[in-house]
Protein backbone atom coordinates (compact mmCIF):
# COMPACT_ATOMS: atom_id res chain seq x y z
CA UNK A 1 0.00 0.00 0.00
CA UNK A 2 2.55 2.16 0.94
CA UNK A 3 4.74 1.83 -2.70
CA UNK A 4 1.20 2.29 -4.26
CA UNK A 5 0.63 5.26 -2.80
CA UNK A 6 4.04 6.72 -3.49
CA UNK A 7 3.78 5.19 -7.11
CA UNK A 8 0.33 7.26 -6.78
CA UNK A 9 1.67 10.48 -5.41
CA UNK A 10 5.42 10.55 -7.88
CA UNK A 11 2.79 10.18 -10.80
CA UNK A 12 1.11 13.25 -9.93
CA UNK A 13 4.22 15.33 -8.92
CA UNK A 14 5.89 13.86 -12.37
CA UNK A 15 2.70 15.20 -14.22
CA UNK A 16 2.41 18.61 -12.59
CA UNK A 17 5.74 18.88 -13.50
CA UNK A 18 5.84 17.82 -16.89
CA UNK A 19 1.89 20.18 -16.81
CA UNK A 20 3.95 23.17 -15.60
CA UNK A 21 6.78 22.46 -18.11
CA UNK A 22 4.38 22.25 -21.13
CA UNK A 23 2.27 25.71 -19.55
CA UNK A 24 5.52 27.45 -19.90
CA UNK A 25 6.10 26.39 -23.61
CA UNK A 26 2.78 27.48 -24.99
CA UNK A 27 3.33 30.86 -22.79
CA UNK A 28 6.52 31.40 -24.21
CA UNK A 29 5.24 30.16 -28.44
CA UNK A 30 2.19 32.52 -27.23
CA UNK A 31 4.57 35.56 -26.68
CA UNK A 32 6.63 34.69 -29.85
CA UNK A 33 3.68 34.41 -31.63
CA UNK A 34 2.23 38.05 -30.97
CA UNK A 35 6.30 39.21 -31.60
CA UNK A 36 5.67 37.84 -34.85
CA UNK A 37 2.32 39.59 -35.44
CA UNK A 38 3.69 42.94 -34.22
CA UNK A 39 6.91 42.32 -36.94
CA UNK A 40 4.79 41.30 -39.41
CA UNK A 41 2.80 44.37 -39.23
CA UNK A 42 5.60 46.13 -39.18
CA UNK A 43 7.10 44.78 -42.21
CA UNK A 44 3.55 45.48 -43.93
CA UNK A 45 3.84 49.22 -42.93
CA UNK A 46 7.51 49.24 -44.03
CA UNK A 47 6.77 48.11 -47.44
CA UNK A 48 3.80 50.44 -47.73
CA UNK A 49 6.38 52.88 -46.88
CA UNK A 50 9.20 51.60 -49.49
CA UNK A 51 6.14 51.62 -52.06
CA UNK A 52 5.77 55.30 -51.71
CA UNK A 53 8.96 56.01 -51.62
CA UNK A 54 10.02 53.79 -54.70
CA UNK A 55 7.56 56.12 -56.64
CA UNK A 56 8.83 59.47 -55.61
CA UNK A 57 12.23 58.03 -56.68
CA UNK A 58 11.04 57.21 -60.00
CA UNK A 59 9.29 60.47 -60.27
CA UNK A 60 12.17 62.40 -59.14
CA UNK A 61 14.56 60.02 -60.89
CA UNK A 62 14.91 62.09 -64.03
CA UNK A 63 16.22 65.27 -62.79
CA UNK A 64 19.71 65.99 -62.41
CA UNK A 65 21.06 67.33 -59.19
CA UNK A 66 22.41 70.42 -60.78
CA UNK A 67 19.63 71.46 -62.65
CA UNK A 68 18.07 70.96 -58.92
CA UNK A 69 20.27 73.16 -57.20
CA UNK A 70 19.91 75.60 -59.96
CA UNK A 71 16.14 75.84 -59.26
CA UNK A 72 16.83 75.89 -55.76
CA UNK A 73 19.33 78.92 -55.86
CA UNK A 74 16.97 80.75 -58.32
CA UNK A 75 13.91 80.31 -56.08
CA UNK A 76 16.00 81.66 -53.13
CA UNK A 77 17.36 84.44 -55.41
CA UNK A 78 21.16 83.56 -55.58
CA UNK A 79 22.04 81.83 -58.55
CA UNK A 80 25.08 83.63 -59.46
CA UNK A 81 26.46 82.66 -56.21
CA UNK A 82 25.96 78.70 -57.03
CA UNK A 83 29.80 78.23 -58.30
CA UNK A 84 30.03 74.63 -58.68
CA UNK A 85 28.20 71.15 -58.48
CA UNK A 86 30.66 68.17 -59.13
CA UNK A 87 29.72 64.28 -58.74
CA UNK A 88 32.30 62.83 -56.30
CA UNK A 89 31.26 59.06 -55.79
CA UNK A 90 28.45 56.87 -56.43
CA UNK A 91 27.88 53.52 -54.97
CA UNK A 92 24.90 51.07 -55.93
CA UNK A 93 23.79 48.57 -53.74
CA UNK A 94 21.78 46.88 -56.55
CA UNK A 95 18.47 48.50 -55.22
CA UNK A 96 19.59 52.40 -54.65
CA UNK A 97 22.21 54.61 -56.16
CA UNK A 98 23.84 57.13 -54.03
CA UNK A 99 25.55 59.64 -56.00
CA UNK A 100 27.60 62.32 -53.77
CA UNK A 101 27.91 65.85 -55.21
CA UNK A 102 30.23 68.27 -53.95
CA UNK A 103 28.85 72.18 -54.53
CA UNK A 104 30.33 75.37 -53.59
CA UNK A 105 28.86 78.27 -52.80
CA UNK A 106 30.36 81.89 -52.39
CA UNK A 107 29.36 85.04 -51.05
CA UNK A 108 26.26 84.64 -49.25
CA UNK A 109 24.74 86.20 -46.72
CA UNK A 110 23.29 84.26 -43.54
CA UNK A 111 19.77 84.80 -44.92
CA UNK A 112 20.52 83.29 -48.44
CA UNK A 113 22.45 80.53 -46.86
CA UNK A 114 19.55 79.59 -44.40
CA UNK A 115 16.80 79.66 -47.25
CA UNK A 116 18.94 77.74 -49.74
CA UNK A 117 19.59 74.78 -46.88
CA UNK A 118 15.45 74.73 -46.75
CA UNK A 119 14.95 74.87 -50.33
CA UNK A 120 17.38 72.18 -50.50
CA UNK A 121 16.50 69.99 -47.41
CA UNK A 122 12.60 70.38 -47.45
CA UNK A 123 11.97 69.91 -50.99
CA UNK A 124 10.32 66.53 -52.81
CA UNK A 125 13.97 65.96 -54.17
CA UNK A 126 15.65 62.52 -52.96
CA UNK A 127 19.07 64.66 -51.83
CA UNK A 128 20.28 65.27 -48.44
CA UNK A 129 22.93 67.51 -46.94
CA UNK A 130 25.91 65.22 -45.76
CA UNK A 131 28.43 67.86 -45.02
CA UNK A 132 28.56 71.26 -44.41
CA UNK A 133 31.47 73.87 -44.13
CA UNK A 134 31.01 77.33 -43.79
CA UNK A 135 33.69 80.12 -44.26
CA UNK A 136 33.42 83.13 -42.91
CA UNK A 137 34.67 86.18 -44.98
CA UNK A 138 35.39 89.84 -44.24
CA UNK A 139 36.03 92.32 -46.99
CA UNK A 140 36.22 96.19 -46.12
CA UNK A 141 32.68 96.24 -44.28
CA UNK A 142 31.28 93.01 -46.11
CA UNK A 143 30.86 90.00 -44.04
CA UNK A 144 29.90 87.18 -46.27
CA UNK A 145 29.77 83.33 -46.11
CA UNK A 146 31.68 80.62 -48.44
CA UNK A 147 29.78 77.48 -48.34
CA UNK A 148 31.44 73.93 -49.10
CA UNK A 149 29.06 71.08 -48.81
CA UNK A 150 28.25 67.43 -50.17
CA UNK A 151 24.98 66.68 -51.00
CA UNK A 152 23.89 62.84 -51.32
CA UNK A 153 21.35 62.52 -54.24
CA UNK A 154 19.37 59.27 -54.21
CA UNK A 155 17.52 57.06 -57.45
CA UNK A 156 16.52 53.66 -57.98
CA UNK A 157 19.17 51.20 -59.20
CA UNK A 158 18.61 50.06 -63.07
CA UNK A 159 18.45 46.46 -62.05
CA UNK A 160 15.10 47.41 -59.50
CA UNK A 161 13.27 49.62 -62.03
CA UNK A 162 13.12 46.51 -64.74
CA UNK A 163 12.06 44.10 -61.90
CA UNK A 164 9.15 46.55 -61.04
CA UNK A 165 8.25 46.88 -64.98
Amino acid sequence: AFVLLGLVFGSIWWMRGSLSELEGKVADRSHTLRQIEIMAADHAETEAELESLSKQLAQQGSQDVSSFLEQAAEKVGVPEKLDSVRKKTETDDGVLVESVYTVKLSRLDQTELARLLAEVELSDFPARIRAFKVRRRKRKEEVYLDVDMDISAFKLAASSTTEEE
